[in-house]
């Protein structure tokens, strides 16, 4: 149910800073202090799965919420709900809710830290091209997997250089199919109700629900 950029979070080989390029190092570590910077974050995102040689094409769009160590996303009819203790993916089309505990010793599980700052572990970091998108500059990072067994070529992060946000995250697999997680709007410190953010298992009854 997430978008690649969550399911990512998986790699967790250590990344060497020598084989970086300072340039794309710097620029994401500008990224990193300003996403740091915001109480609260709101992106509007659309993900595209494509595979021409398949003929197969997804185009989804999804939302997510991010505050303190509590975090919503909204993605595939899907919602998952953390709420710093637990997570809560909840999947209404088969009235089902699995519940685990987040854990820093648990791979699988994600963080908000680690949902804007996947690139930091696991890839060596390339300066790649700069693109004009809808008068935005967007300089792009080429993240090239140090795990010879990935599935991924390479990742191509795109930064908006005026507002180091994170605008694009291209994925191309070694299947030949690429994903692409384009971010249609992002709020700095957007008023997020706590109800949002929290479970609330009265408006799930009838829900089968499995917890770990």
């Amino acid at each position: 149910m997430k978008p690649f950029f969550l399911i990512l979070l998986l790699i967790s080989s250590h990344l060497g800073m020598s084989q970086n390029d300072p340039k794309a190092e710097a620029l994401l570590e500008k990224v990193s202090n300003t996403i740091n910077s915001y109480d609260t974050i709101g992106i509007d995102f659309t993900y595209i799965l494509e595979n021409r040689a398949e003929d197969v094409r997804q185009d989804i769009k999804g939302s997510l919420l991010l505050k303190g160590n509590s975090y919503r996303l909204d993605f595939m009819g899907i919602t998952q709900i953390c709420d710093a203790k637990k997570t809560y993916t909840i999947v209404p089309e088969n009235e089902e809710i699995t519940i685990n505990p987040v854990s820093d010793d648990n791979t699988a599980t994600i963080t908000p830290n680690k949902l804007l700052s996947f690139y930091k572990e696991g890839y060596v970091l390339k300066w790649d091209i700069l693109q004009t998108v809808m008068n935005k500059k967007i300089r792009f990072i080429k993240l090239i997997p140090i795990d010879s067994n990935s599935e991924i070529s390479y990742l191509l992060l795109g930064i908006d250089r005026a507002t180091h946000h994170i605008y694009k995250l291209i994925e191309i697999g070694k299947n030949k199919t690429q994903t692409v997680l384009t971010v249609n709007r992002f709020r700095t410190n957007p008023n997020i109700p706590s109800e949002q953010l929290a479970f609330n298992p009265n408006e799930y009854e009838g829900y089968y629900i499995d917890e770990f």
